[in-house]
């Protein structure tokens, strides 16, 4: 159920290619629309979903370990078969994308496959507010490395880039569990950003989290403003119209689309 994240189309057949299996940068959407696909369609394109299942085994099976002395719980990569115990940033949105597979399993939530995924899902977005509490500013790195007696250290990606998957996963574990907690963290996390990420007119890129003098890039993607803001005032607001177990599906890029409830196989 883990893919590499080439495809190659040279031949008759399309077949993937290379060994390198993620579920952070350029791997991590295809896992997520599984899911979402199944979703999104009104739960009938059974596929998908059966898709979704056999991948998460297999990252509980493979890829899901847990750090020294703390045993936060991580998912390490693996290259040419070996495990790389390097996470990055866009990993943590399996946080969130665990819970909501939990929260709509077939076999209900009740079932031990569904508990697995939501304890899970929990202890990943643990680690990922680990990754901003620990740091200077309260700011995550772009990845980290764990392995050594600290649980992870920086290494060379000292970097942040305004990046939305903490927060989405805070905002979907709360809103389907209620805990209060995931808002709290997502405050923090804002209030750091507004610290030291904020300029005269927008945001910009941090080049090192751990040094709290530095002025922010001048430099700001796309997708702080569609996906991490989007995300942290959903956090704040109890109010909101969305629905994510009844009406909409969020894509990858945090657009909110219609579950298509009249959906035919």
């Amino acid at each position: 159920g883990l893919y590499p994240f080439y495809v190659q189309n040279t031949q008759k057949t399309p077949s993937f290619s290379g060994n390198h299996v993620t579920f952070g940068a350029m791997g991590d959407s295809v896992y997520e629309y599984m899911l979402k696909i199944w979703l999104q369609g009104g739960k009938k394109e059974n596929m998908y979903r059966e898709m979704w299942d056999k991948s998460i085994q297999g990252l509980h099976d493979e890829l899901l370990l847990f750090s020294n002395p703390n045993g936060l719980t991580y998912i390490a990569e693996k290259y040419k078969g070996k495990l790389d115990h390097k996470m990055d940033h866009l990993a943590c949105f399996m946080g969130g994308a665990l819970a909501l597979g939990a929260y709509t399993d077939p076999q209900g939530l009740e079932s031990e496959r569904a508990q697995r995924d939501l304890k899970s899902a929990k202890a990943l977005a643990y680690t990922c507010y680990q990754m901003y509490a620990r740091s200077k500013t309260g700011i995550a790195p772009e990845y980290v490395r764990f392995g050594n007696d600290n649980d992870y250290n920086v290494g060379h990606a000292h970097y942040y880039i305004l990046r939305p998957e903490t927060v989405e996963t805070l905002f979907i574990l709360n809103v389907l569990t209620g805990d209060p907690i995931y808002r709290e963290w997502g405050w923090e996390i804002f209030q750091s950003i507004e610290k030291y990420c904020k300029t005269k007119i927008a945001y910009g890129h941090l080049t090192d989290v751990d040094q709290q003098e530095l002025e922010p890039e001048n430099r700001m993607e796309s997708f702080f403003l569609a996906e991490t803001m989007k995300y942290l005032y959903l956090l704040q607001d109890p109010d909101t119209d969305i629905d994510i177990l009844n009406k909409h599906v969020f894509n990858t890029e945090a657009h909110p689309l219609r579950i298509l409830k009249g959906s035919r196989r």
